[in-house]
């Protein structure tokens, strides 16, 4: 007898490695392996921004790899896969090899157009409103905004580096916040009972206020001082959706600010990576004021 929860996996799977493959060789061809980080994140930033409209508010479609016994898990799952790394994995691919129109139409639009109709045909991936030529249209363009970004970001535009910071943030803390979830340690809604799907609407908000304020923080200056703020707004937050019980969670203290102080070590890399070392963060910001 067929396990079908093992045949749900092996397209996502198949597509993990391909794609996984494409990101490791673009990696070992690039000279700037940080500014092309920063070029994935924004872009893997850019896709969640848009699942969370599709996806969580509009139900576009829905995935079904079966990895997680939670079908609404499952299907964020799969929206992850893709976002995060089936499409923005082929963008920095098709960014780095500086592929043309045509090209991009290709690998982009009638590539991804393919994939998503077998995954129909293998139902491990069902339509609701969406349609494959939406896919197909939009995906090229998609390429061609990375295209744009890796630009602006090595002509050090201002207002393209600060997003790119925010999005990097907003990013790990989304990617973060479904861990905590799967495993069971936090749920935000309204009222007694928070259902998933006001989770998965919630959340976005919840991660876009931490990044917003972890963002302006580390602009001027990444340093301790900037760090120590962020840990307090992190905490002024989490106080807030507790007070309004939109938050439910079962963190150990000592647990949830081990991790909350890594990730703030890291959006100091971030902004390092970003902006270099120096001080550039605070000219920027003159800059984006004006």
């Amino acid at each position: 007898m067929k396990n079908p929860k093992r045949n749900n996996k092996i397209p996502f799977i198949a597509l993990f490695l391909i794609h996984s493959g494409l990101l490791g060789y673009t990696f070992y061809k690039s000279k700037n392996k940080k500014q092309l980080f920063t070029l994935l994140m924004s872009n893997i930033g850019f896709a969640y921004l848009l699942e969370f409209f599709v996806l969580n508010l509009l139900k576009a479609y829905k995935y079904k790899p079966k990895i997680m016994k939670s079908n609404y898990f499952d299907n964020i799952l799969g929206a992850i896969l893709s976002q995060a790394i089936f499409v923005p994995f082929t963008a920095v691919f098709s960014t780095s090899l500086k592929l043309g129109w045509i090209r991009k139409f290709l690998l982009g639009g009638i590539y991804f157009s393919l994939v998503e109709l077998f995954f129909l045909k293998l139902k491990v991936y069902k339509h609701y409103w969406w349609r494959t030529k939406y896919t197909l249209i939009l995906i090229p363009l998609y390429f061609k905004i990375s295209d744009w970004w890796s630009i602006f970001l090595s002509r050090k535009n201002p207002i393209i580096r600060f997003i790119s910071l925010f999005l990097m943030i907003m990013v790990t803390e989304a990617n973060l916040l479904f861990v905590f979830a799967s495993a069971r340690k936090i749920r935000f809604g309204l009222g007694k009972h928070h259902s998933w799907t006001e989770h998965f609407i919630i959340v976005p908000i919840y991660a876009i206020s931490i990044s917003i304020f972890s963002t302006l923080s580390l602009l001027k200056q990444n340093n301790w001082g900037s760090k120590i703020r962020i840990l307090v707004i992190s905490m002024v937050i989490d106080q807030i959706f507790k007070k309004r019980k939109i938050v439910k969670e079962k963190f150990k203290v000592a647990d949830y600010y081990t991790v909350r102080i890594l990730v703030i070590l890291l959006y100091g890399k971030y902004r390092d990576w970003v902006y270099g070392t120096g001080n550039n963060g605070e000219e920027e910001l003159d800059l984006i004021n004006e």
